[in-house]
């Protein structure tokens, strides 16, 4: 197969020779809009373009930094702020035995600022718990072939890697412990529509037996609805606060704390220790330009 060219990627977006090599070196000086960087870097993916390694190497120089940005809740709830902590302790953890150093970002949901993000080199990126229009709109400040891997998310993009617990075995495991299917879901709020929409269609539950959980009294009048039912509730933090009213229930561990829940509670947990191969993963990218990894689903497996 022929190896594609800089001239190819300029003829494929409609761009000058000269566009396409000042994007995919991020030359900084020149007068490009967002829209066309975007472009460009799209295509030469498509393309499965690879640098030159040697002009490469000249070029770019490692900073030894990862980023971790984590989009905060449209709507803070229960727990909200714990969410992700073991998750973010993880990737630190396993960025750290790599030799990375980690910048930890929040990002607002009312005023996001991506100055840090700006004055940084960064490695590669994890972009947590980030909705379609905002994954737009931060990506174009990495540089080309730079790894984004996104959690809990489900961005409509074949370029990039997605983190998200294995929720069609999760299915399975709940009712395999309640000997019977569920009937109902009570669910955490994520920023990304997609995900939520994934997790309600691998329940096979109809849309009158889920609930969105934004506080304790609407979760109580949900579950009175369901007496003595048995259901699920994402995430251990308010499956806590349901199992004081309702406690025919499984948990299930998104947050990774099993140890908050009481003893008789049910639950489902998630292996966090995937995500050291992940990070591998992000670390190979890194390390080689001509790394390929076509799984682009990255599932943490259930583990009890």
């Amino acid at each position: 197969m022929k190896k594609t060219t800089i001239k190819d990627i300029a003829q494929a977006a409609g761009v000058s020779i000269a566009t396409v090599s000042y994007i995919l070196n991020d030359v900084k000086n020149q007068s490009i809009s967002n829209e066309t960087r975007v472009k460009v870097l799209k295509i030469a993916q498509q393309l499965k373009y690879v640098p030159n390694r040697t002009a490469r190497s000249l070029k770019v120089k490692k900073s030894g930094l990862i980023g971790i940005l984590v989009f905060k809740d449209d709507q803070q709830s229960f727990g909200s702020d714990l969410k992700y902590a073991k998750t973010i302790s993880k990737i630190e953890q396993q960025c750290s035995a790599l030799g990375y150093h980690v910048i930890y970002m929040q990002i607002d949901n009312t005023e996001p600022s991506y100055k840090v993000i700006m004055e940084r080199n960064l490695d590669g990126v994890f972009l947590i718990n980030v909705d379609q229009e905002r994954f737009a709109t931060i990506t174009p400040y990495f540089g080309f072939g730079i790894p984004v891997f996104v959690v809990d998310s489900y961005i409509e993009d074949s370029l990039f890697h997605k983190i998200m617990p294995d929720v069609e075995a999760g299915f399975q495991r709940s009712r395999e412990l309640l000997n019977e299917a569920p009937q109902f879901l009570i669910m955490d709020r994520y920023n990304n529509n997609q995900w939520s929409d994934v997790i309600k269609q691998a329940s096979g539950l109809p849309e009158e037996r889920i609930h969105i959980y934004e506080h304790n009294q609407g979760m109580e009048s949900f579950l009175a609805e369901f007496e003595d039912q048995p259901g699920i509730v994402l995430n251990e933090f308010i499956a806590n606060e349901a199992a004081k009213v309702h406690p025919n229930l499984i948990a299930w561990c998104t947050c990774h704390c099993p140890e908050i829940l009481g003893q008789d509670t049910e639950r489902v947990t998630f292996d966090l220790s995937r995500y050291d191969s992940f990070v591998g993963v992000m670390n190979s990218f890194i390390d080689d330009v001509e790394f390929v990894h076509e799984e682009k689903f990255l599932k943490l497996p259930v583990s009890s």
